[in-house]
């Protein structure tokens, strides 16, 4: 299956994406000819230059034109109106939905009295349905990016990435890294954020931001290829995990179970031990937690707080999981041809066992 992951480790843009697309080799002609006959809007055209940022070149997308919308609710209609194809379409109505919904967030306003302001150019909605459009010019049947490093992050932003729950970070606090159009484009197109799947890589591109950021490569890398065992991986669950581990050798034992209970009990996807031998032969553990990206600072304040650690390991990684039900008494997961596997609820079993003074594995088996 034909794949694209973002590597949004210095941000991301609009411009940034198809720039991104261009240098992975989308004609910038063709897109700019099919923009124009499907918007049905002149006055503007693309502008592709190429440059070097900390060594790495990179092109750089320039919208020029100066057509303005009285209201998103006129670019929308563009939108609605044009000849774009239908996948297209539907995807970039709903980037500017979510944009609007930020705006009238950040704004208090109702969303049909929402202004875009600086957004309300001509760039935004040629950022907007040119990434769309690239992503089925190249034939991408699926998108996964990176956590979005969002530097100071704009408001808006900030509220898209609350909303689309994405994991970010930031290494700085001077630049806005990651602005809400690239936030919002990337929050429709990618299906998850984390690690980069397991793929052979055909092609990469970088785009670069117009503005040079010290101490910032300011780029976006895309990488293109086919990932494995795609038709297999239809049928689970992806999402983005984070592992935050400690080694610890100097803790009284008898305070692993009450550590491990309040992890869970704070939502831990999974907390477990391992033991190990340390420097000079000491015999130590490490402690393991598995959490969403969201929940890390939580977990890592527990493990300061509850054990003897001086420092937490973290580590994102993406992961497949089965489809899953779950009865009072049991947990049914589902494989692909339709395929159930069920397994009693360990809790309940043992409740049951007691209580018949039956066997234990037989009420498990």
């Amino acid at each position: 299956m034909k794949t694209a992951y973002f590597n949004c480790s210095s941000g991301i843009a609009g411009d940034m994406t198809i720039a991104a697309f261009i240098n992975a080799g989308l004609p910038a002609r063709e897109l700019e000819t099919h923009l124009k006959k499907a918007l049905k809007l002149a006055g503007w055209n693309l502008e592709t230059t190429v440059t070097e940022r900390y060594h790495f070149p990179a092109a750089v997308l320039t919208v020029k034109g100066d057509r303005n919308f009285k209201d998103p609710g006129e670019m929308k209609r563009v939108i609605a109106g044009s000849g774009l194809p239908e996948r297209v379409k539907k995807r970039s109505l709903r980037i500017l939905d979510t944009l609007i919904r930020a705006e009238s967030l950040v704004h208090r306003v109702q969303p049909g009295k929402v202004h875009f302001h600086e957004l309300n150019s001509i760039d935004t909605l040629i950022d907007v349905a040119g990434s769309c459009l690239a992503v089925e010019m190249l034939g991408i049947e699926q998108v996964y990016a990176s956590a979005l490093n969002i530097g100071r992050g704009a408001p808006a932003t900030l509220q898209i990435v609350k909303a689309k729950n994405i994991p970010v970070y930031a290494t700085t606090g001077r630049y806005e890294l990651a602005t809400p159009t690239g936030t919002a484009v990337i929050a429709e197109l990618a299906q998850s954020f984390g690690a980069m799947p397991l793929m052979t890589i055909e092609t990469h591109g970088i785009g670069a931001g117009m503005q040079v950021i010290p101490e910032h490569r300011n780029i976006l890398t895309v990488s293109i290829g086919r990932t494995r065992e795609a038709r297999a991986a239809s049928d689970y669950l992806q999402d983005a995990v984070a592992l935050l581990e400690t080694n610890i050798d100097d803790m009284d034992p008898r305070i692993y179970p009450y550590v491990l209970e309040k992890l869970l009990a704070a939502g831990a996807k999974d907390a477990w031990l391992t033991q190990v031998l340390m420097k000079k032969g000491r015999p130590g553990i490490v402690l393991s937690v598995l959490c969403s990206p969201e929940q890390e600072g939580e977990m890592a304040a527990i493990l300061f707080d509850e054990t003897t650690t001086l420092g937490v390991r973290r580590t994102q990684y993406s992961r497949y999981t089965l489809k899953r039900t779950e009865t009072k008494s049991r947990k049914i997961a589902h494989l692909s041809g339709g395929r159930t596997r069920a397994k009693a609820e360990f809790r309940h079993a043992l409740q049951k066992a007691v209580k018949t003074s039956r066997p234990l594995k037989d009420i498990l088996y």
